[in-house]
């Protein structure tokens, strides 16, 4: 009888440290402050919880719940615990084999940090600034981003200009966009306005059309110009003012001249026997060719070598000479 009371106490025993352990075992702890902050497009259970007295095989199977999207930075979303309850319960946990120490609402928070307008001016005047040194020789460039400040995600970005977009003078709206993570997270249409100098020979005085172009008559400085395209600006080392040329079009004072202000003759014609001087390096050679078409000063034409019957281009220098000069 004293045998089988001991054994019932043993038993007994027995089976309240089962009890225990199993509680111990399978129990475990979420715990899950009111206000959390998320750095990621998604709300993982891992990034907002602190998960206690869990095995592994357990800690896996829950730590990436996802518990939606996270808001967009600068702003806060609430989670309810019971969607905390309902998706540990869709991984097969029942409610005795866990302990939610969760408020009735949390709030989320997104980590962000703000990106100054004078950063993306920056970048946008250096990415001009680099295209604009190359045709002009000087300029301006004026940015009016409305935004004074811009709320990001708290990672790594970088500042692109979208597209190979033609840059103009005066105002045209530039694309730029935010790239995080290799995707875009923003984007802008940043007004701009440019100004580009170049210097060219300008009307000192009203000088009418049919009038003798001569040196005296312009001043070559810095003027502002409407296209970045410089065919027709003539440069200053040129023979234009040798060459009794006329104007064929009236100039104002302040007046650029350009190319397209004076009309020149043809100084060869097809078929004219005319001396070619060729430089290759340190040699120049001169034999006599004829032209296969006609040409104004300064343009290059075809000619021909009568030997051989050799065709190449060559640069009208004056009446009796083309000109052709190889590295």
């Amino acid at each position: 009888m004293i045998k089988l009371v001991k054994l019932k106490k043993i038993l007994i025993i027995i089976i309240i440290m089962m009890i225990s352990l199993s509680l111990n075992i399978k129990a475990f702890e979420v715990n899950v402050e009111k206000e959390v902050y998320i750095k990621d497009e998604n709300i993982l259970l891992k990034d907002i919880a602190e998960i206690n007295n869990i095995s592994q095989n357990d800690l896996e199977k829950i730590k990436n719940i996802d518990l939606g999207q996270a808001p967009l930075p600068g702003y806060k979303k609430y989670l309810n615990k019971e969607l905390f309850n309902l998706l540990i319960k869709k991984q097969g946990y029942s409610t005795e084999k866990y302990t939610l120490n969760i408020p009735n609402q949390v709030i989320v928070k997104r980590k962000s940090k703000q990106i100054n307008s004078s950063e993306i001016e920056g970048y946008i005047k250096n990415h001009l600034s680099n295209i604009l040194s190359d045709v002009t020789d000087n300029f301006s460039i004026d940015i009016n981003f409305r935004q004074k400040q811009i709320t990001v995600p708290d990672k790594e970005y970088s500042i692109e200009i979208i597209g190979n977009r033609e840059i103009k003078v005066g105002r045209m709206t530039l694309p730029v966009r935010l790239i995080i993570e290799n995707k875009e997270y923003k984007r802008f249409y940043v007004p701009i306005e440019i100004k580009a100098f170049k210097k060219a020979y300008v009307a000192k005085r009203y000088i009418s059309q049919g009038s003798k172009i001569r040196r005296n008559d312009y001043e070559f400085k810095l003027v502002e110009i409407d296209s970045l395209d410089d065919s027709k600006i003539i440069k200053e080392d040129t023979d234009l003012f040798n060459n009794s040329i006329e104007l064929s079009y009236t100039l104002k004072q302040g007046d650029i001249l350009k190319k397209n202000n004076y009309n020149t003759s043809y100084l060869i014609n097809w078929g004219d026997q005319i001396q070619a001087q060729v430089i290759v390096g340190d040699i120049e050679l001169s034999l006599m060719v004829t032209a296969r078409e006609r040409g104004k000063i300064g343009e290059y034409i075809k000619v021909e070598n009568p030997k051989n019957n050799h065709q190449f281009n060559a640069k009208v220098i004056s009446p009796q000479l083309v000109q052709v000069i190889k590295d």
